[in-house]
């Protein structure tokens, strides 16, 4: 009578730690769901951001190609050509440059000689006319000398305006005689970013944002220029007097070659980028990461909220539950103080002993059905988790095929889900016999079908993790007496363990090899991965033996294909190869009656 009371104090003293440990896998749970909710935050707004630069990729090119003829039709232009034949400046050329630049709604347009001295000019009205200025130092000069169209963006150092300049050589009798420049003012395009709210950034090959919604971070650099860089801006005057300081942005993660995490001014930015082929600039969009931060908060308070509701429905259970227990010893001690007082104590311990007994029985009897149910349990959602996933890709992969019409390989792809969810029928019927230790209908089984049925299934985990397979299988079929659907659980469970064992590991090969012997075949599966401990060699195959994570296995798919193997009078064991990995032997009795070359 005194076990049951000491039991119940145990598991009182033990309640606090597994509130502790309770409390610690909720928070863990919570943690998990508020960055899974931030990972989702952070991909949606990637996706929206890729859109917002190849429309804003589109916008720039645009605002650029708008005026890319000009240049071209200057220098096909007669006067423009006598001008620069006579080698002096025209009033009549200056003219027609003015109306034409009006017209077309570009910032200038001017014409060099061979020298690089400006002899007619759209603003040639103007104080701070191009003419009789000399632009020879230019790239864009130096460009259209060579026979080559120039484009370079830079501060005038005439009006000290910034613009996109794109020139053209002219020639004359097939000889270089000039230059015929237009310059295209990009202030517009930045008002239109910053009217939109949204963060656009351009730089050049030398890494200077020389475009930007945010002012105070034009003219600044991605990385600290080098003296040779610095160099060729001064010799080309590309951003007059400006000092070119480093810009605020500072690396916090990598996300990948165009994707990258970024603070400014104690703000956490996304920051992703494209190239702009053909002008060596590159385009930024920055999108701030607060709506990750409010989607993250906004989960873990719902989980703590979650959290909280759970701990008080678990104290109100125990209360309810100590309180129920202080009734029933109240109501044992009403009923031992009525045996005392009639006198009855010996028969009534008899009875209280035969009770105990009862109990005693019915407890271990529910006992050992949870146990059982629970290994049945965990054998099922071990054994299910490989095909649901398989599912989920063929079913992926079925919609795309649907989309695009090509019907056959929906028709293959619903093929293979119906195999696996016979495969998932097998393996549960499987689980029920082995709980059971039912007797097992046997049938002519051929290894090289049921192997190929097991690496469709794990046909995922082969791509997910890079992993080479390499078969060696006779061409004749080998088959062996039992049932399909249990040696396929043991295939399936020994390449998924191979696979498992190199996930750390830089080569990864799982080879297998079947081999027909006199009266038995060999199936081995051999992988490149980190091997087998000594000591833990003789515990593979008992229940529940795991080396893997919390949470990352059960433990009982080698016991299972242990189970199996032995039932079919087969016999399995597992060793380390000399180089590197491990390998796990099967081998059972050979089919007396196989025929070789019979249809797999």
């Amino acid at each position: 009578m005194t076990k049951r009371p000491e039991k119940m104090k145990a598991i009182g003293r033990l309640f606090p730690l597994w509130v502790v440990l309770l409390a610690l896998l909720l928070a863990g749970g919570v943690w998990q769901a508020s960055r899974w909710a931030g990972d989702v935050e952070l991909e949606a707004m990637t996706a929206t951001g890729q859109e917002r630069l190849t429309l804003y990729a589109s916008t720039l090119r645009g605002a650029l190609n708008r005026y890319a003829y000009l240049p071209y039709v200057l220098a096909r232009n007669a006067s423009v050509q006598n001008m620069l034949a006579q080698g002096k400046p025209s009033v009549d050329v200056s003219r027609y440059l003015e109306e034409l630049n009006r017209e077309a709604g570009s910032e200038a347009l001017y014409v060099m000689d061979a020298a690089g001295d400006t002899l007619a000019s759209s603003n040639w009205r103007e104080t701070t006319s191009f003419v009789g200025r000399n632009y020879a130092f230019r790239p864009y000069f130096t460009a259209a000398r060579e026979g080559r169209q120039g484009r370079f963006f830079a501060i005038g150092v005439t009006t000290g305006r910034p613009g996109f300049f794109m020139s053209h050589p002219v020639r004359r009798d097939g000889r270089f005689a000039g230059v015929a420049v237009v310059k295209v003012d990009l202030d517009p395009l930045q008002d239109d970013w910053r009217e939109g709210g949204e963060t656009v950034l351009v730089s050049d090959a030398n890494g200077v944002i020389f475009l930007s919604s945010r002012s105070d971070w034009k003219y600044t650099t991605l990385a600290p220029l080098s003296a040779e860089q610095r160099r060729r801006i001064r010799a080309g005057r590309q951003y007059g007097d400006k000092p070119l300081r480093l810009s605020p942005l500072r690396t916090v993660e990598v996300m990948g070659e165009d994707r990258r995490i970024v603070r400014a001014a104690g703000e956490r930015y996304l920051l992703l980028s494209r190239s702009l082929p053909g002008l060596g600039w590159k385009l930024f969009y920055l999108a701030s990461l607060a709506p990750v931060r409010e989607r993250s908060r906004a989960v873990t308070a719902i989980g703590t909220v979650l959290v909280l509701l759970l701990f008080s429905c678990a104290m109100y259970m125990r209360e309810r539950r100590q309180k129920q227990l202080s009734r029933r010893k109240a109501r044992e001690a009403e009923a031992i103080k009525a045996i005392n007082l009639r006198l009855q104590e010996e028969i009534e311990e008899h009875r209280r002993t035969e009770q105990a007994l009862r109990d005693a029985q019915a407890e271990l009897v529910q006992s050992s059905k949870l146990a059982a149910l629970g290994q049945m349990s965990a054998g099922i959602v071990h054994e299910l988790n490989q095909p649901i996933a398989a599912m989920r890709t063929y079913a992926a992969s079925g919609r795309l095929l649907l989309d695009r019409h090509e019907e056959e390989k929906v028709r293959e792809t619903f093929a293979a889900i119906s195999r696996i969810t016979d495969h998932m029928a097998s393996v549960t019927a499987q689980l029920k016999i082995f709980a059971h230790k039912a007797p097992q209908q046997r049938e002519r089984v051929v290894i090289q079908s049921c192997l190929d049925e097991a690496l469709t299934l794990t046909a995922p985990l082969f791509d997910e993790h890079g992993v080479e397979l390499v078969k060696e299988v006779p061409d004749d079929a080998v088959a062996v007496s039992g049932g399909s659907g249990r040696l396929r659980q043991v295939l399936v469970n020994l390449i998924r363990n191979g696979i498992d064992a190199m996930r750390d590991s830089e080569r990864r090969e799982l080879r297998i090899r079947v081999a027909a012997r006199a009266e038995t075949v060999e199936i081995e599966v051999r992988d490149s991965g980190t091997g087998i401990a000594e000591q833990d060699l003789d515990e593979l195959f008992n229940p529940f033996f795991t080396t893997k994570e919390v949470g990352k296995g059960l433990g009982l798919g080698l016991s299972i294909s242990y189970r199996i193997v032995t039932d079919l009078g087969g016999t399995i064991r597992a060793t380390n190869n000399p180089d590197r990995g491990a390998r796990f032997i099967v081998r059972l009795p050979l089919l007396a009656d196989r025929t070789a070359g019979e249809e797999q």
